[in-house]
């Protein structure tokens, strides 16, 4: 019972840190027209200006203005027009879900093989320190894949807001 109480206590743990992996995440954008012209060209963005949004490789910014070359063709967005600025980062679910199995199975086989008892009598329910061990370590790899799969990453991050 004392096992299944610390794989509980583990697990919450882990619960807590995807939390703040979450809420450091969520970071608010800058207001700097500068880290806009910083942007190189052929930079994936998406633009909101007034009441519509356009998405396209940019092509070059100006003190006043953007230009972007989206499926209609380019695209010169005026600076006072523009409300938004978000550009595409690259995802990396697959290298978070691998970093997450690899370290809860880690974690998992440690607090397995740590909270197993030798078997002092008729044992079915209680795991030799081996058994703890794998079992810790599917139980967690499982909870940290899943963990390293929801970790948001990639997708569009604004850069900035009028």
């Amino acid at each position: 019972m004392l096992y299944w109480a610390a794989m509980l206590k583990i697990i919450r743990g882990v619960a807590l840190l995807l939390f703040f992996a979450l809420s450091a995440a969520a970071q608010s954008p800058g207001q700097d027209w500068t880290s806009v012209k910083a942007l190189g060209a052929g930079t994936s963005v998406r633009v909101s200006a007034g009441s519509r949004t356009v998405s396209g490789q940019l092509q070059g910014v100006a003190d006043d203005s953007i230009e972007i070359d989206s499926g209609k063709g380019r695209e010169t967005l005026k600076r006072q027009e523009v409300k938004r600025v978000a550009v595409k980062k690259q995802g990396h679910r697959g290298r978070n879900t691998l970093i997450g199995l690899g370290a809860g199975a880690g974690l998992g086989a440690i607090a397995g093989a740590a909270y197993s008892s030798p078997c002092t009598g008729w044992c079915i329910l209680q795991p030799t320190r081996a058994q703890g061990a794998g079992i810790g370590a599917v139980v967690l790899g499982v909870v940290g894949a899943l963990v390293g799969a929801l970790i948001p990453t990639g997708g569009w991050h604004e850069i900035y807001k009028q």
